[in-house]
């Protein structure tokens, strides 16, 4: 054998043979340190995932946890909760965007007008722009916050109200009574949300 690699070879065997002597509890410990890392992690991705809405209305403040990315109007019917007021739960568009019932005023954590980046689009879309500015909407003292739910997604904490009238068109200071969900036409009801992310499991 040729003597320069003696000594080579001698490491390489202690290093293997140390291999064997690493006490077992240590490397138990080691995975179940990874297990418990990774649990942690993933609880904090779904953590991630999950927003506050809170619902002012003239009965006081009920918060929804949703889930980010949903259309307001979506995530509050399928919580309990109606962006409508009275038989406008009945009477709307599902969603279209041309009733203008499902009316708040939305406005983020930080107090931004229009839920700044906490919803989507920041800003009213077309639609809205549309709808929010013909009659019985479209007064000069109309809330800036002013957006229809079934338009924009909820990326971060929000709080909204509903004010009175059937499109909640009402620019007093005064708040609607909270409306529970009336899913007439069951998943129907969702039919035009195509932005909403998959449901998870309850």
């Amino acid at each position: 054998m040729n003597k320069k690699l003696s000594p080579l070879l001698c490491i390489l065997r202690l290093c293997s043979s140390a291999s064997f002597m690493i006490p077992q509890h240590r490397t138990a410990l080691s995975i179940s340190q990874y297990h418990s890392s990774t649990t942690r992690q993933f609880s904090s991705d779904q953590n991630d995932q999950i927003v506050t809405v809170s619902l002012e209305t003239s009965s006081g403040t009920k918060e929804l946890q949703i889930q980010k990315g949903e259309i307001l109007r979506s995530a509050m019917l399928r919580r309990g909760s109606s962006p409508h007021n009275g038989r406008a739960r009945l009477i709307n568009c599902r969603g279209l965007g041309t009733c203008g019932t499902c009316a708040v005023e939305i406005e983020s954590s930080d107090n931004n007008n229009s839920g700044g980046g906490a919803v989507e689009p920041n800003e009213r879309n077309t639609k809205e722009n549309i709808r929010l500015n013909f009659p019985p909407h479209g007064s000069s003292d109309q809330s800036t916050n002013l957006r229809l739910a079934c338009q924009v997604q909820v990326m971060d904490d929000i709080t909204i109200r509903k004010r009175t009238g059937f499109w909640g068109q009402d620019t007093t200071s005064e708040l609607a009574e909270e409306y529970d969900a009336e899913l007439w036409f069951g998943e129907l009801e969702y039919v035009l949300d195509n932005k909403s992310p998959p449901r998870e499991e309850e």
